[in-house]
């Protein structure tokens, strides 16, 4: 065989050759890929994490602050549930004289849990009047599952809040006090993510359209006399973020103001 030819086959690569190169090259590139989007997911889950433990101390020495010098609070089931209607007797000496209808607050009492707690501050030079008062409330998402009688939910959304100076002091019930929250993106955000669960929904008796239950949420009304906030804080530390990467930690805290 002519030299020249040995040379001009020796010097190229077959197809099959090129093909196990490719092969090979493209899992070597998978696996790259796959360390590196698992580096990033845990470089996400470290910052969510350390924006969750922020939350923490952020809300913590916020409500120690409020909340301790507070003279008492208030539980809602939320910032758009504050007052209802009722039937009561025009005069209770006379039942003959009829009904009429009343507007009452829906303020939780002891062992229930609402979405909208409000710390009440005295007036400092009588006590009978109200100069000041400070709002949290949560807005809750979707919940999931879907919420039905005996079926525990999930439900996630920011925490908000709302202070107002009550100038000149007044006498006013608490739940007359509190404006009309309308745009609640308005309002600063203290928690950026705050899942609480529910206990086995009781329906609300008689039932209603749409279907209402029993109030649940993130403050817990405690002998009347301390505020728990139990919840659940998550970050995803980024948009780019995957579920995967969302750092959660339970949140539990108790409060009680000085009264």
């Amino acid at each position: 065989m002519h030299p020249r030819s040995r040379r001009r086959r020796s010097a190229g690569y077959t197809l099959v050759e090129i093909l196990i190169t490719t092969t090979v090259m493209g899992f070597v590139t998978l696996g790259i890929l796959r360390v590196f989007v698992q580096a990033l997911s845990i470089y996400h889950y470290d910052i969510g994490k350390l924006l969750v433990n922020k939350d923490m101390r952020t809300f913590t020495t916020e409500m120690s602050e409020n909340a301790t010098y507070a003279n008492y609070f208030r539980i809602f089931p939320s910032h758009t549930n504050l007052t209802r209607s009722v039937n009561t007797l025009i005069n209770p000496a006379d039942p003959d004289q009829g009904y009429t209808t009343a507007i009452v607050d829906t303020s939780l009492n002891d062992g229930t849990s609402g979405d909208c707690l409000v710390l009440v501050y005295k007036d400092a030079t009588n006590d009978r009047l109200i100069s000041r008062i400070l709002v949290y409330f949560r807005v809750p998402g979707a919940s999931s599952p879907t919420p039905a009688a005996g079926v525990r939910v999930l439900n996630r959304g920011p925490i908000r809040k709302l202070d107002l100076a009550i100038s000149p002091s007044s006498a006013l019930p608490v739940f007359q006090l509190i404006p009309t929250i309308s745009n609640p993106s308005s309002y600063p955000i203290v928690i950026d993510d705050v899942a609480v669960a529910s206990p086995p929904l009781v329906e609300v008796i008689p039932a209603t359209t749409p279907v209402s239950y029993n109030p649940w949420g993130l403050f817990y009304n405690f002998y009347d006399r301390s505020i728990i906030v139990k919840g659940e804080l998550i970050h995803r530390g980024s948009f780019a973020n995957s579920v995967n990467a969302s750092a959660t930690n339970t949140y539990n805290f108790t409060v009680s103001p000085r009264g």
